[in-house]
This record gives structure tokens, C-alpha cells and sequence, in this order.
């Protein structure tokens, strides 16, 4: 008996100086093999339009290939399972928004526990919701839609997109705002809802800036007010909604980052990590988000970045006590 706890033991003194001695040979020749980047969302969203952006400066600064698969759906649930399906050796990432860690774990219940299989590695851009509606839409400002909502109940449709993102959040507090008197039609990606509203099937959204700056411009879209304390420098003919005197439209600072599975071993998170910083540092990659009308990323470590989305889950989860939204099964 005592034989064999003593093979065991060493057995296990075997693994764990094995494990310590390859785990930074592996990080030293991560990556040797295509990148698949999974995107929660379908493509035309603002998680796709920066996944692409990622795979292209990866490709060029790591001289490999990078892979965008798509897989929309669940409130983000079908793209996690398709992560946790592949092996934590830091070549499959999910590219997405942070509420995947914040909003939808407070309103989607899954059999896993989403804070602990996942990690936040870094962020790609920096992401601020704007109300849009609409061209056709008569009210063309905040207090107008409210009024109108209460003249007219259930006559005004909000498209949000998947339950528990910002989207959802958003305009769940603009239904609260209006006396419950708005609908409001869950979507699983931007592209559709986008689609309908320009439509005219649902008048009202909130939409990340980037995706609607061509469509305000072009008068397809009229935008209402920003989510934040101060404007777009995108938008800058519109009203916050902080100046607007609703301060509870002002939520948390929210952005599209890289996800992997926390079972990843740390030396290869760290180079996902440092190559994640020399993208978001570089002149082009940043040149290119200002051109699809994005924000910057703000660089952080990962304890900061832990912090940032604890503060931001507890905001939220406040807001979603409030509202008295129901919690719902994958």
C-alpha cells in the first residue's frame, strides 16, 4: 500500500516537473499553427468588424494564419461552447464585447460558470452605444420619444441584441423610462436589426456609434443621444445623455477584447498579451479604427481589467434588479 502511494507520488512530482519545464518551450514556440479568432456575433457587427481588423495586423505581425468563424447565437452561449470545445493552448480566441462577462451572466444562465471559464486578455477598441431611430420616425429627440411612447403605447419597437448585452440593457431602461409603454425585439446579431430598423419594422435601437456613423451621415439614421457622459467625437452634433440630465443611461465603460479559456497556460496568455499590445499600439491598426468610426482601446493589465468588470457587473446588476428582468436559460 504504502508502495504504491509512494509511485504516485512520484509520479506526480514527474508530471508537475514536466508541466513547469514545457509549458515555456510552448510559449516560446506559440504560435506555429493557424489562429482561429470565434466571433459571438454574425458578421456586419461591430465584434466582426474588429475580429477582422485583429486577424489582419496578426497576420502580418505574426506571420500566420488567422481564421474569423462566426458563430452567432444564445447571447453569446454558442461561441463560448465552440471555445470551450477546443484546447487551452491559446489558438482559439473568442473576439467580443465585455458584457460577455459583465451584463450576460446576470440575465443568462448557463450550466458553467462564465467568470471562471473565461478570461479577459485584452481589449481591441473601446465601445459606446448610441440611440438611433428610424429616418422616418417623426420624434427626433429623447423627451420626444418618450412623449410619444406615453401617447401612443406599445406603437414604438426597440431592437435590442440578445439578451443581457448593453444593447438589451439599454433599451430595457428606455422601456422602464417611457412607463413600460415600448416593445422591446430581441435580435441575435446587429446586421438584422440593423436591416429591419432601416425598415421600418422596429423604429428604435441602440446600436455601438461605429455601426451607425455611415447611416446618421448619409440620413438612412437619426441619432438621438450617445450613452456616456460626453459625446462621440464621432457624433459630434449629438446630445449624451449625461448632458441631457439621464444619468442612468450612462453605464460603465464597456469594449470588444479577447477572450480565452482560463485553463490557458499563463506564459502563453502573456504572449497573447504582448502581441495583443503591439497591435493596438501600432499606427495602422489605429488608423484603422478611426476609419470605421471606433474607439481606441484603453491598455491594461489583466488585475485592471478584472477590476473594470467587477465594477461594471456590479453597476449593471443593480440596473437589473431594478428593471426586475428575468433571468433565462441558454
Amino acid at each position: 500500500m504504502l508502495s504504491n502511494f509512494l509511485r504516485l507520488r512520484r509520479f506526480a512530482i514527474i508530471a508537475m516537473c514536466w508541466f513547469a519545464a514545457v509549458t515555456p518551450s510552448l510559449a516560446q514556440q506559440w504560435p506555429d499553427k493557424p489562429i482561429r479568432l470565434i466571433v459571438p456575433a454574425p458578421a456586419g457587427g461591430i465584434s466582426d468588424a474588429v475580429a477582422r481588423l485583429l486577424a489582419e495586423q496578426l497576420r502580418v505581425n505574426l506571420g500566420q494564419t488567422v481564421l474569423v468563424d462566426n458563430k452567432p447565437g444564445g447571447s453569446a452561449v454558442v461561441a463560448e461552447r465552440a471555445l470551450m470545445s477546443a484546447p487551452a493552448d491559446g489558438y482559439t480566441w473568442m473576439v467580443g464585447p465585455s458584457s460577455v462577462l459583465t451584463d450576460i451572466p446576470l440575465t443568462v444562465k448557463t450550466p458553467y460558470d462564465v467568470l471562471k471559464t473565461f478570461t479577459y486578455v485584452a481589449e481591441a477598441s473601446s465601445m459606446v452605444h448610441v440611440l438611433v431611430a428610424n429616418a422616418s420616425f417623426s420624434p427626433s429627440k429623447v423627451n420626444e420619444v418618450l412623449d410619444y411612447a406615453r401617447r401612443n403605447p406599445k406603437s414604438i419597437s426597440v431592437a435590442n441584441l440578445s439578451v443581457g448585452t448593453r444593447s438589451n440593457l439599454l433599451g430595457e431602461m428606455l422601456r422602464e423610462k417611457s412607463g413600460n409603454d415600448m416593445l422591446v425585439v430581441p435580435y441575435k446579431g446587429s446586421a438584422p436589426a440593423m436591416v429591419d430598423l432601416m425598415g421600418n419594422q422596429v423604429q428604435l435601437t441602440f446600436e455601438v456609434v461605429s455601426n451607425v456613423v455611415p447611416f446618421v451621415k448619409s440620413g438612412k439614421l437619426k441619432a438621438l443621444a450617445v450613452a456616456s457622459s460626453t459625446r462621440s467625437q464621432h457624433l459630434p452634433n449629438v446630445p449624451s445623455f449625461g448632458e441631457l440630465g439621464l444619468p442612468d443611461f450612462v453605464l460603465p465603460h464597456a469594449s470588444v477584447g479577447v477572450f480565452v479559456l482560463s485553463s490557458t497556460p499563463k506564459p502563453v496568455v502573456d504572449r497573447i498579451q504582448g502581441e495583443m499590445a503591439k497591435v493596438v499600439r501600432s499606427d495602422m491598426y489605429r488608423a484603422a479604427l478611426m476609419a470605421q468610426g471606433m474607439d481606441f482601446p484603453q491598455e491594461a493589465s489583466l488585475d485592471q481589467l478584472r477590476q473594470t468588470l467587477a465594477l461594471t457587473s456590479t453597476h449593471n446588476q443593480e440596473i437589473i434588479k431594478r428593471l426586475q428582468l428575468q433571468i433565462s436559460p441558454e
